[in-house]
């Protein structure tokens, strides 16, 4: 069994560290799916026998319920409160229904109110697909494999970025590159593209302009049919960045000075900036984790790590001060059983979390951490509007079914 915990310990110490795929890992991936979707169809028709039988019970109950009715009036007892457990119901089991998308594997997804935007590899292509019917109403081709996704809603845009790097000269950055690439939300018309020497973690789009956090720091680049700009406004090695529409605000991870707990791995610090002067304006507490994910849902902020011990693995911010809240649901009272970390993704209201020892996927309260749904065999990342919520998982873009309190 490999050891995760020094496997965590050699991602961290080198941010730019990734484990190339091995021969034939797209066709294993692609088989996966089949079985995913081959699985799907078992469970729906074992689902549907239960039912029959479930209904065929119940109405051999009543006949003979009545039937005993006529005998003898049962007499009406009233449980004592005194015995009655009090009991916490557990969060619904959720479901996943893989989408067919004809041929590929799927890297990445954005959802937004326009669809749902899917980035596919064998083909490389970049697949628009309606949230409601699931029908593609748009596609084309991609000149490289997308690692990620984003949208800016408000500009019209969707970005894209394939990060490589050149293991063959060790960890020099500038053997690193990223090719980044807009197309219109309207038409999937391209846009413009640049590209970076850096090798770039994660992505935000934000009033038209694409935030990168790199392995050199924050980046801004902006891109038109008559070039593009890209400027550094953060050194350092910057592995996390989130849009903050409500505020107005860039929000990113950045290694902190201030000594971690004594079990943890490292720690980060959330600071925000402004996109229109570019000027750092805050910093909030240090955090005891690393390889952090940001996830901004209305004006909560939302913050999985991987860490080692006992410290936490997810922390619930303040919007305005960016210190810690305490909370009493997941993540606050049994913080390991994230296992040795945790990734989240923002949802249009909920908040997706994955364990990050596992393919366990849960759907939260973004104001107190309620536990909303779970799914167990399901990686992310996890996008949503309200009502409609998919994931990429094993190469397949899955459909979340919602069920409760999870809307989306």
């Amino acid at each position: 069994m490999m050891d995760v915990e020094q496997l965590l310990r050699e991602t961290l110490a080198d941010p730019r560290h990734r484990l190339d795929p091995a021969p034939g890992m797209y066709d294993d991936v692609r088989e996966r799916a089949r079985e995913r979707r081959l699985r799907a169809v078992r469970v729906a028709s074992g689902l549907t026998v239960v039912v029959v039988i479930a209904g065929a019970a119940t109405a051999i109950g009543v006949g003979s319920g009545r039937g005993r009715a006529r005998q003898v009036a049962a007499p009406s007892i009233t449980p004592s409160p005194s015995i009655t457990p009090s009991v916490t119901a557990s969060p619904p089991a959720g479901q996943a229904t893989p989408v067919d998308l004809g041929l590929g594997s799927t890297a990445a997804v954005a959802v937004t109110s326009a669809g749902v935007f899917v980035a596919q590899t064998q083909p490389n292509e970049l697949v628009q697909v309606s949230a409601t019917n699931l029908a593609i109403t748009k596609r084309v081709a991609t000149p490289d494999a997308v690692d990620g996704v984003v949208v800016d809603a408000t500009a019209g845009r969707v970005w894209t970025w394939s990060a490589t790097q050149d293991t063959a000269s060790g960890s020099s950055a500038a053997a690193s590159t990223t090719n980044i690439h807009a197309y219109a939300t309207s038409n999937l018309a391209a846009v413009g593209a640049a590209t970076i020497g850096i090798y770039a973690f994660s992505a935000a789009a934000l009033n038209g302009e694409l935030w990168l956090a790199t392995s050199d720091g924050l980046y801004v680049v902006a891109v038109s049919a008559h070039g593009s700009t890209m400027t550094r406004l953060v050194s350092g090695s910057v592995f996390s960045v989130a849009a903050d529409p409500v505020r107005n605000r860039i929000l990113f991870g950045s290694p902190s000075s201030t000594p971690a707990a004594a079990d943890s791995m490292g720690s980060i610090a959330v600071h925000e900036i402004d996109p229109s002067t570019r000027a750092v304006f805050g910093v909030g507490s240090s955090l005891p984790i690393g390889k952090e994910s940001i996830a901004i849902v209305g004006d909560q902020i939302w913050v999985g790590g991987y860490g080692s011990g006992s410290t936490p693995r997810l922390f619930h911010l303040d919007g305005a001060t960016l210190q810690p809240l305490k909370t009493t649901a997941l993540g606050a009272q049994n913080p390991l059983e994230l296992g040795p970390g945790a990734i989240v993704w923002p949802g249009a209201s909920v908040v997706w979390v994955r364990s990050g020892g596992s393919e366990g996927l849960s759907c939260i309260d973004p104001q107190t951490g309620a536990l909303l749904e779970q799914w167990d065999a399901v990686q992310g990342p996890a996008l949503s509007v309200r009502g409609h919520a998919f994931a990429a998982s094993d190469g397949s873009l899955d459909q979340l079914g919602l069920a409760g309190d999870c809307t989306g």
